[in-house]
């Protein structure tokens, strides 16, 4: 009997080079692949024919200004410690923009909107079942944080809040 030994790393890593679900099934050779020619004409085929046809209708669909739909962005959202009620112990910043998201995310969703496998897997089931499944939502990718100098027990503090800026926007 042969024994074989298994390494298995675990990363959180993300360079831009790694394979994401979107990427393995666009390599598998079980995903359809559009050949050029017309096939048999069997029913199978006719079948896969009108799945990339509803499929390029879906990314006609998703450009900007058609059907009134915008696609997830990033936009300004300022906030103002004054109006908050914060103002009299935040020394600075007394204002920033922190930003948000906003808009529709295609289906199915592509590498340029950063989706997560499951977000991936989600809008392929909208295709199938828009009544049953909703799209990925728009939400915030990457966060940067913020440093604040404000006062504490009496004590004007610097710190440093994580999470307090949206930097990027994607369908989640």
């Amino acid at each position: 009997m042969m024994d074989r030994v298994l390494l298995l790393v675990f990363s959180k890593d993300k360079s831009p080079g790694d394979h994401s679900l979107i990427r393995t099934a666009e390599t598998s050779k079980h995903v359809m692949r559009d050949s050029g020619s017309q096939g048999t004409g069997t029913r199978r085929h006719r079948r896969n024919r009108k799945e990339k046809q509803r499929i390029k209708v879906s990314d006609a669909a998703a450009v900007p200004g058609e059907e009134g739909r915008t696609l997830c962005r990033r936009v300004d959202m300022m906030v103002d410690f004054e109006q908050t009620g914060w103002g009299s112990w935040i020394v600075y910043p007394k204002k920033y923009n922190a930003y948000r998201c906003e808009g529709q995310c295609p289906s199915p969703v592509d590498e340029t909107f950063k989706p997560t496998n499951h977000a991936y897997i989600q809008s392929l089931l909208q295709l199938y079942k828009p009544n049953q499944v909703p799209c990925p939502a728009c939400s915030p990718v990457r966060m940067s944080p913020l440093s604040m100098l404000y006062y504490e027990k009496g004590e004007i503090v610097v710190r440093h809040h994580e999470d307090m800026i949206i930097e990027e926007c994607g369908c989640n």
